[in-house]
């Protein structure tokens, strides 16, 4: 729960920050005669509808460029990614089959990478 409360007290506090960035919204902060602050809020608000408009729009020509790209790359026949899985018709591949076990290498063959042992102490 408390990083829900986190992730949007950041969202929040991330959109005030690019509003101001881009210049949604001024704030002045002025002290009157009496001492007290006053603050004023002026908001843009056909600046903020066209910024978002805009956004979207571009997003989702971007998005359906990449949709149209996926669409047209398709794999051609016969290469491994038009190949079907183990659970094909006519496969033979059976994970629950017994397989043979494992033989160790002859003491003199020490392969590729031998293992030195070190004598204890």
């Amino acid at each position: 729960m408390r990083n829900l409360l986190a992730l949007v007290g950041l969202l929040v506090l991330g959109v005030a920050g690019l509003g101001w960035y881009l210049g949604w919204y001024k704030l002045n902060v002025t002290r009157t005669t009496d001492g007290n602050l006053q603050i004023n809020t002026t908001v843009d608000t056909k600046k903020a509808e066209t910024d978002s408009a805009a956004f979207f729009k571009n997003a989702s020509t971007v998005i359906g460029s990449q949709i149209e790209k996926s669409g047209q790359s398709a794999p051609p026949e016969g290469t491994p990614g038009a190949t079907p899985g183990p659970g094909a018709q006519g496969s033979t591949f059976n994970p629950l089959a017994p397989t043979a076990p494992a033989t160790p290498p002859a003491p003199g063959n020490t392969g590729a990478n031998p293992i030195k042992l070190i004598a204890p102490k």
